[in-house]
């Protein structure tokens, strides 16, 4: 059964060290926990590799893959079929860990998107970055922290473009349903009014 994932957070780093994080050899060995990411070998070997990387990543119309950095802030926004994740996951993890090192804090995060229930968090504090597996009974708060929330939305925008929806966005009276047709929730207009 094919799932979708959801990448999601920020890390940011002082101005001065992101050059030099840039350009440094990532050593993979320093991260043990590497093995229990889904997905392929990465063979780049410089965060800025790993960038230019997975800004060559092609998506279908629905996915998204947005992995920026400016100033300073690793900025990860992604919604991706099983495929494309399995693509991606160990290369963001990389990119994200191996800021670290160079004063990186933030946290980043990895989640099954409505259907299939798994979380990663990578959190960077003081020099070290820690990988743990979210409880299944964490998921839903996840739900609501405030890069998910950015995400999500902007996963509804591109499914509403896509079948020619008009964007509701939070019109006074939407609600959200579930789609009987995807399983997925939408914003839906309020029923209009009938005189009587």
């Amino acid at each position: 059964m094919a799932f979708d994932v959801v990448m999601f957070g920020a890390v940011t780093l002082p101005e001065m060290n992101v050059e030099e994080w840039l350009s440094t050899p990532i050593e993979t060995s320093a991260f043990p926990w590497l093995d229990e990411v889904a997905g392929t070998e990465v063979v780049q070997d410089t965060p800025e590799a790993l960038l230019a990387a997975l800004s060559e990543v092609v998506c279908t119309p629905h996915e998204i893959l947005s992995v920026t950095l400016n100033d300073g802030r690793l900025q990860i926004q992604a919604y991706l079929s099983e495929d494309r994740f399995r693509e991606t996951a160990q290369a963001v993890a990389l990119l994200v860990a191996s800021a670290a090192d160079f004063g990186g804090v933030g946290e980043v995060h990895f989640m099954g998107y409505q259907g299939i229930r798994f979380g990663e968090r990578f959190t960077l504090r003081g020099s070290r970055v820690t990988y743990a597996k979210v409880p299944a009974e964490n998921l839903a708060a996840l739900e609501h922290h405030a890069s998910f929330q950015l995400l999500d939305a902007r996963i509804h925008e591109r499914f509403d473009s896509l079948v020619g929806r008009p964007n509701i966005g939070e019109a006074k009276g939407s609600r959200w349903e579930v789609s009987p047709f995807t399983g997925r929730k939408v914003r839906v207009a309020a029923p209009a009014k009938t005189d009587r």
